[in-house]
């Protein structure tokens, strides 16, 4: 069975389902053996070398157990990037601090793309909002990849929210009686239709 154009491989999976983070999984003398890798690409050529390591009857590296990276550590590189690299880096604090507790203590690399979409769609009232809090997500994982830290970014594959730019503003009396005048002045027999948009508030 092929999926997208490539064949399914029976020990090659992703998880979570749409992040772009692949494992392998395989077994030797009986004994699971279990990988996270990253790429697709990458985990189905591991996968094949293991399958191979072990035919061959080479040591299999034993697994690196590391200490687990934590969203919050991803968004204090975030922080300090910021501070650096980027304007007004007190917006970034804030982030940091408002995200803090629902993800500052789980692993980064369990948070999935949903996840991060439905806490925007709970917890920021606006569009804009919360496409700047889904860009420091993105930003974290980003840089949480570029440090060796995580393999993947949930945040690219959160929708973009539209945003609407349109704001409502009013004529000052300045600007009124500068656009009467003109009015006056080159379309006189358009003032009418002047004052009643004015008043009426017709657009």
């Amino acid at each position: 069975m092929k999926r997208n154009g490539t064949p399914k491989v029976k020990g090659v999976f992703e998880r979570p389902i749409g992040s772009g983070c692949w494992w392998i999984n395989y077994y030797v003398d009986g004994k699971q053996h279990r990988e996270k890798v990253g790429r697709k690409s990458d985990a189905l050529a591991l996968y094949q070398k293991r399958k191979a390591d072990a035919r061959r009857k080479v040591k299999l590296p034993e697994p690196v157990r590391g200490k687990t990276v934590t969203f919050g550590q991803l968004s204090a590189m975030a922080v300090q990037y910021a501070e650096t690299h980027l304007a007004a880096p007190d917006h970034y604090r804030t982030k940091d601090s408002i995200l803090k507790e629902p993800f500052g203590a789980r692993p980064a690399s369990a948070t999935t793309p949903q996840e991060i979409d439905d806490w925007l769609s709970k917890h920021r009232r606006t569009n804009a909002t919360a496409n700047r809090y889904r860009a420091f997500f993105s930003l974290a994982y980003r840089l949480g990849m570029e440090n060796g830290k995580v393999s993947s970014n949930p945040a690219r594959l959160v929708r973009l929210r539209t945003e609407h730019n349109a704001r409502m503003r009013f004529l000052s009396r300045a600007e009124y009686a500068e656009l009467l005048g003109i009015i006056q002045r080159d379309n006189p027999q358009q003032a009418p239709a002047f004052f009643l948009s004015v008043y009426t508030g017709m657009r």
